[in-house]
């Protein structure tokens, strides 16, 4: 095990069903259907982005691969409508695929800033990608409906946060992160909360808007002048790779940590060098069950976090609607999933908390010539 990897974990015995069968990867607008011949269907949603951050979509096909195989849910064959997750069409999209498509539950959408928008006008169960806790939260009824899978924000802030003080015994950071972004404003004021109940210090916070991906000066003279033991870079990989490299060149020596958000294949390809990001430090999602890790990379290769959350939203909702014994009430189905307890598939869940949010283990751990370590220290957290 790498001595250098940092992880907090439930450890938990998984067990899933081997994969037997074998779908075409989607592409963008493309239904998956089933291909044995039997006509009746169940149609889920699918909303994640392309061409980034496809794993979502990819862990949700292994998981109908699997269903279909065995039989699919409730003697139906399970097939995966999908739509592509974009800002200015997700509302649209979510809606046609609810009144058009008439599907039982949408997977997805994987931001947390497009998750908000589809809560308010969901009429079926919604288990998202996203992971902001507050996103299952909202004014009116149909935020009832909303599901996290993965960890959320809160978990993973608090982690990181008792890693900074705890692990790598550091007491103040500085923050930057994308400005109105849902999923970035919610890490970075969970970490503020956690790191300052843990007796640490913000020193420094700073925001870039989303078309600013290149150069950070105002941003990173703050926080030079601040000089923090660590920088939390709380966004998306095409930013956070380029801030390391100008934080270094600019002589900022703070151990840089960051979110889930970096789990991601352009974490390692943004730059020709990897040298700036190597050794740091992120939350991850990553799987540990053996069958799913085999499965998955036989088929698609290296495996994420990401690609664990699309397969267990399938799962869960497989579970839900065979429990109530049929596909026909929404709400029926979204008790259903509240009430699923003690789950093991790609990663395990305890339960679901009030908020919908999933009671689970997440890790810390490093990065290493740009990608995030297998090889993690498993523990049980307090």
């Amino acid at each position: 095990m790498n001595k250098y990897m940092l992880a907090i974990f439930i450890v938990i015995t998984f067990s899933v069903i081997s994969l037997t069968g074998c779908e075409k990867i989607i592409d963008t607008g493309m239904v998956v259907s089933p291909d044995d011949g039997m006509t009746e269907t169940l149609k889920v949603g699918l909303i994640h982005p392309y061409p980034n951050y496809t794993s979502f979509g990819k862990g949700a096909e292994l998981a109908q691969a699997e269903i279909n195989a065995s039989g699919g849910i409730l003697g139906m064959q399970v097939e995966l409508v999908y739509k592509e997750e974009e800002t200015d069409t997700v509302v649209d999209y979510a809606t046609a695929l609810i009144q058009e498509d008439e599907v039982v539950a949408i997977l997805g959408p994987l931001f947390s800033s497009h998750a908000v928008k589809v809560g308010p006008i969901t009429t079926v169960p919604v288990l998202l990608g996203a992971t902001r806790s507050e996103v299952t939260v909202g004014a009116t009824d149909p935020h009832d409906l909303m599901f996290l899978v993965a960890g959320s924000n809160v978990l993973q802030a608090k982690l990181l946060a008792k890693v900074v003080v705890e692990q790598l015994e550091k007491n103040t950071a500085g923050m930057i992160w994308q400005d109105k972004d849902v999923y970035s404003e919610g890490f970075v004021q969970s970490f503020k909360t956690s790191l300052e109940e843990l007796g640490g210090n913000v020193v420094v916070e700073e925001t870039y808007t989303g078309n600013d991906v290149m150069m950070f000066d105002t941003q990173l003279t703050a926080v030079k002048d601040a000089n923090p033991d660590v920088l939390l870079l709380a966004s998306f990989p095409g930013a956070v790779p380029r801030i390391m490299k100008q934080a270094r060149d600019m002589g900022i020596t703070s151990t840089f940590i960051g979110s889930d958000g970096w789990d991601d294949p352009l974490i390692s390809s943004t730059l020709d060098d990897n040298a700036h990001v190597d050794g740091y430090y992120c939350t991850n999602l990553d799987p540990t069950a053996v069958s799913f890790n085999k499965a998955y990379m036989t088929k698609y290769g290296s495996v994420d976090g990401i690609a664990a959350t699309g397969y267990d939203a399938l799962q869960l909702l497989k579970i839900a609607v065979e429990s109530v014994g049929s596909a026909d009430d929404p709400w029926t189905i979204r008790d259903a999933i509240a009430e699923i307890k003690n789950y093991e598939g790609a990663t395990s869940i305890s339960s679901f908390d009030m908020n919908r949010n999933p009671v689970k283990s997440v890790g810390v751990r490093q990065i290493l010539d740009g990608i995030p370590q297998d090889d993690i220290i498993e523990a049980t957290p307090e």
